[in-house]
Formats: C-alpha cells, structure tokens, sequence
C-alpha cells in the first residue's frame, strides 16, 4: 500500500508542478478568480464523480472538519496570491512551501510524536534544496517582508488542512472527502472575493486554461496529496511540494524557453536527495 501512495504523490507532485505555468496562460484574470475557479470546478465534477459511483454516507460529525479545512485551504490560496502580488515568485515559493515545518512541530509537541534523525536531516536538506534553486531570486528587503509573511500564513493554513485530513481521512473515500473540502473552500472563496470586489467572470478563451488547473494541480495534485494523508504522515506529505521548483523550473523552460540555470540543477538534486531519504526514513 505504501508504494502505491507514493505513486500517487510523485503523480500528485507532477500535477502541481502544473500550476504556476498554466496560470501564466491567463494572466488577465484575477489570482483570487483563478483560485475560486479552481475550487469550484474541482468540486462540480467530484459531485457528478459521486452521482455515478455511490460513495456512502457521509458522518455529519464529520462535516464541520471538513469546513474549517476548507476555509483553511481558501485562505491558503488567497494569502498564497497575496504573496505572489507583494514579493518575489521566488519568495512566494519558499515560503509558501514551509507547511512540514508548522506540521512537525504539531507533530512533535501536540501529538508527541518522534521522527527518525535521517528523516529529519532529509527534511530540512530539502527545504536547503529549494534555497538553492530560489537563491538566483530570492530578495530579503523590507519592501517584499509582507509578502514573504503572506507566503508564511499560506503554509501554516495549508499545515491545518493536512492535520485535518489526516484525522478524518480515515473512514472516509477521497473523492468524498475532496468534494466537501474544495466545496468549502469555493463557497469560502466567493466571500473573500465579494469583500475585495474581485469580478468571478472570464472570457471564453480562458475556459481551457481553466480546465487545465482544475484537472492537473488540482484533481491530480492536491487530491493525490489528500489521498496520501490517510496512509503518512501530514509532515512527509507537505514536503512532497517541494519539488514543485525543480518541476516549474523544467516547464517553464520547456513552454516558454526560459533557461533553467545551474542553481536549479543543484538544488533541484539536493532537494530530491532529501525527499528521498526523508520516506526512505519515515518510520
């Protein structure tokens, strides 16, 4: 079973690497209006999934958990687009991909759970590995500290949401899961964009663009990510995003012809090395 998660995850990974690059597609629309549209399209064809394959009932107890793991997974793509318009993509990366760390000390001092030395040193060589492959692009200055705070909050909402997930995970179907979570999340989402007077409108032409980040960083990334929180732990899964870089360096060399440089190669191996040894050493 555990191999087959992480077929799912490198999948799952793969799919992420997909969001960066798609978006570049639309760039007249509003990063909130991408976000909602994401959310909502994921959960449209997750209920039309369930109307054709029974999935069960669902625990009503159940459904609260799931709403605050969706509110959290809302705030985590609005601070995350917050952050991308007050930093550097660089920046926004980073520090948008430091969920493990909130996830391991909530591990470690709620839970009391330990983790191996190995895999905490294939931990923290990967978070080393993307301040490798970021570093061409990284900026400290006061001018991008509020955005480098937005990046921060969105991994610590995105920590809760894989908390969440793993606590009611357990006698729940995936689909049935994520069909409530990104339901949450869109229903979330059009109060945040009411507020900030965000249009959710978009032209025809954006449509395939659109499909695009809801099957690939969305069906497939994230749900591959919710998937495997049942069977690891939220720590191991919120350190799979961190080969999203090396992943998004390579397309976007691919699709738009950008130079993948030599920070990216080495980080890019530093940080697989440490996502390597941190599941060859979970237990």
């Amino acid at each position: 079973m555990k191999n087959r998660v992480y077929i799912y995850l490198v999948f799952g990974l793969m799919g992420i690497a997909f969001g960066a690059p798609l978006a570049r597609f639309i760039p007249g629309l509003a990063a909130l209006t991408i976000a909602f549209w994401r959310m909502a399209g994921a959960s449209s064809l997750l209920w039309g999934h369930g109307a054709l394959t029974k999935q069960g009932p669902l625990d009503r107890k159940k459904l609260l958990p799931i709403g605050i793991a969706g509110i959290f997974l809302a705030l985590h793509f609005t601070f995350f687009y917050s952050a991308v318009k007050t930093t550097t993509i660089a920046n926004a990366t980073l520090f948008a991909t430091l969920a493990p760390i909130f996830t391991l000390s909530y591990e470690r001092f709620i839970l009391k759970r330990k983790m191996p030395l190995g895999a905490l040193f294939g931990l923290w060589l990967a978070i080393g590995g993307v301040i490798v492959v970021q570093s061409g692009s990284l900026e400290f200055g006061f001018a991008g500290a509020k955005g480098n705070l937005y990046a921060l909050a969105s991994s610590a909402f995105m920590s809760v949401v894989l908390i969440i997930g793993e606590r009611i995970r357990g006698s729940l179907t995936n689909i049935m899961y994520t069909r409530w979570l990104y339901l949450f999340a869109a229903l979330t989402l059009v109060v945040i964009t009411t507020i900030s007077g965000v249009s959710l409108g978009f032209d025809k032409q954006d449509t395939m663009w659109l499909l695009g980040l809801i099957i690939l960083p969305t069906l497939i990334g994230h749900n591959s990510m919710s998937y495997a929180v049942k069977y690891l732990r939220p720590t191991i899964v919120g350190a799979m995003p961190f080969g999203e870089p090396v992943l998004a360096s390579i397309l976007a060399w691919f699709l738009f012809g950008e130079g993948v440089s030599w920070n990216v190669v080495i980080g890019g191996g530093i940080t697989l090395a440490g996502l390597v040894m941190l599941t060859l050493k979970r237990n």
